[in-house]
């Protein structure tokens, strides 16, 4: 095997050269250094050859370690080859994989300009205050995939690398805000520049939202400080990061934040979006548009996010969607904004039909919500949906279809509007098997779309990695910002271990991430018709039952351990609530 082919194997080599271009994985997931990416859309996996690969899935960039290298160092693939085969050979290469010889070194910043793709639209360069030399420089450019950042770094033999400092990386205008008693923290160098032309001292960290543990944020300690998020939810949600920072810095800064909303702004608009509305449509002057905006600073201490919650609360903007099962939605909350939720069952425990149940409920009710149905095509899930809607279960049988079709297509007629709002939310891959990544990323997508609950059923039928419990918790990692991030509720159907047929939150099918991360988790099992006491208002009462919902998990409400007596029928196809189940004590032996 040659040079070129055993680095491609070498998974550290990959990672190696992704944080050298501004990445930090976690787990096999990123955002993306090569483009302006608040979510991570990108990811490595091992290909069918056995090469680490790098993709972004909203860029479209892919490639091993070396297009990596390539694109980070304005070079291409072969001239990194022959360049690291001729000056360091295969036995050179050093122990973090990155090539010991060979670093393509800039002399100038003019130089490093001209290695960036694209049109050049503005060079920030990181100064520290004591020396006032260039510790980080950032490169703006817009290519024809969009707005890119390249950040480079001074060489140690002089001139600069195209490649991120170590991390901690500093803030932007340290010389400024080293003096100040009042600093604004934006996002972005434009908008700190902005600020500055009209007399405030700003900063902003290195790459944007969802980076801001990487930066040193020391020098803001005992300041004054107003937040100016952008107006969309990454931007609310990197001011929530930066001031969960801020609050523990010694000694502590005095912060208060910006609404956007409470000035107008729309979409995804910032600093420089609000002056050139409030001059255009306005006819403020940018002093009195600034002046105007500070005065809505509102203190957000520590706490502070604790008040915010019970007012969204008690207007409505947090509340726990409910599933069409009353007792079990009061006692778990488990629809609440920002949770994920886990369906466990048996095959033929019904947990599909419970499901697609539970979506038409939601969709009738008018909420947002969706599906991606990762076994069978979108017919077979119609149908059954059919067959719950019209209470006739025989259309899941062609042979009685064939016998009835005048009953069959009159059960259309009258169920095809339904039908039709489900299909529009149902989503299925037939002939494709998707990774957990991809299914990350569309959960993502339909979150950012206002999805308020997305489902996935199964889970387990995605496609398996090389490495399933680091695939598993990064999946969840990701599903679970997106969750919090847009607000919305993320349900996950699931088996249990081949060998397990007891509820148990430690034996679901693909590992502990899923327990762990997960807020709530409903185990339903399914038996033979028995008999058990309920919970009534009269004391208790016997009742049959041939399903039993286990809440095996209820971190937002006081349901956990709570067994459920439930009911399937066959003539509806759908899941009956009866009620709790009395759990019998066992009785005192006598002394």
């Amino acid at each position: 095997m040659g040079f070129a082919d055993l680095r491609k194997r070498d998974r550290t080599a990959l990672a190696a050269e992704l944080e050298a271009a501004g990445a930090q994985l976690k787990g096999d997931s990123c955002c993306c250094p090569f483009h302006e990416d608040k979510h991570p859309s990108a990811g490595i996996y091992q290909n069918e050859a056995g090469f680490w690969m790098y993709k972004c899935h909203s860029c479209g960039f892919c490639g091993s370690v070396w297009d990596v290298e390539a694109k980070g160092r304005g070079e291409t693939a072969p001239e990194l080859i022959k360049a690291a085969q001729r000056n360091s050979g295969a036995a050179n290469s050093s122990k973090n994989g990155r090539m010991g010889k060979g670093v393509k070194i800039f002399p100038d910043i003019e130089s490093l300009k001209a290695a960036c793709p694209g049109t050049i639209e503005a060079v920030y360069k990181y100064t520290c205050p004591e020396t006032r030399r260039i510790e980080m420089v950032v490169i703006r450019s817009q290519t024809q995939q969009g707005k890119t950042f390249r950040q480079a770094r001074p060489a140690a033999q002089g001139g600069f690398e195209l490649k991120a400092p170590p991390k901690p990386w500093p803030l932007y205008n340290r010389t400024r805000i080293r003096q100040a008693d009042s600093v604004i923290v934006v996002e972005g160098e434009k908008c700190v520049h902005k600020l500055t032309e009209h007399g405030y001292i700003a900063t902003t960290s290195p790459g944007g939202a969802g980076k801001a543990a990487l930066a040193d944020w020391q020098p803001l300690a005992g300041k004054n400080i107003i937040l100016w998020p952008d107006a969309d939810q990454q931007g609310r949600k990197h001011a929530e990061q930066v001031a969960e920072i801020l609050a523990k810095l010694e000694p502590a800064p005095r912060i208060s934040k910006i609404e956007p909303l409470m000035l107008d702004i729309e979409g995804k608009g910032d600093v420089c979006d609000y002056l050139e509305m409030a001059v255009n449509r306005c006819k403020a002057s940018p002093a009195e548009a600034l002046q105007h905006a500070v005065q809505f600073a509102e203190p957000e201490g520590v706490s502070s996010g604790v008040l915010k919650r019970i007012e969204d609360t008690i207007s409505g903007k947090i509340e726990a969607i409910r599933w069409p099962f009353d007792l079990l939605s009061r006692l778990t909350n488990s629809l609440i904004p920002g949770t994920v939720t886990l369906l466990c069952g048996s095959p033929g425990a019904s947990k599909s039909f419970v499901l697609l149940q539970a979506l038409s409920y939601w969709i009738q009710s008018g909420v947002k919500a969706c599906v991606y149905e990762l076994e069978e095509d979108r017919e077979f899930h119609l149908m059954r949906a059919l067959a719950q809607l019209s209470e006739l279960p025989q259309l899941t049988n062609p042979e009685w279809i064939k016998d009835n079709g005048e009953l069959a297509r009159e059960a259309y007629e009258s169920g095809s509007e339904a039908l039709e709002a489900i299909g529009r939310q149902l989503w299925t891959s037939p002939q494709l098997q998707l990774t957990l990544q991809q299914l990350a990323a569309w959960t993502q997508e339909r979150a950012k779309a206002g999805f308020r609950i997305i489902t996935i059923d199964p889970v387990t039928a995605a496609a398996q990695a090389s490495k399933p419990w680091i695939e598993d918790a990064a999946f969840m990692q990701r599903i679970k910002a997106a969750a919090t991030d847009f607000g919305c509720s993320v349900v996950l159907v699931t088996h249990p271990a081949k060998t397990v047929s007891l509820p148990d939150l430690n034996q679901l099918a693909g590992g502990a991430a899923y327990g762990r991360f997960a807020q709530t988790a409903f185990w339903l099992e399914a038996h033979e018709p028995k008999e058990s006491r309920i919970i009534t208002g009269c004391g208790g009462a016997e009742y049959q039952h041939n399903r039993t919902m286990h809440i095996i998990k209820a971190r937002n409400g006081k349901g956990h351990g709570l067994e459920f007596a439930c009911d399937f029928d066959s003539e509806t196809l759908s899941l009956k609530e009866i009620g709790i189940i009395s759990k019998k004590k066992k009785k005192k032996k006598n002394a």
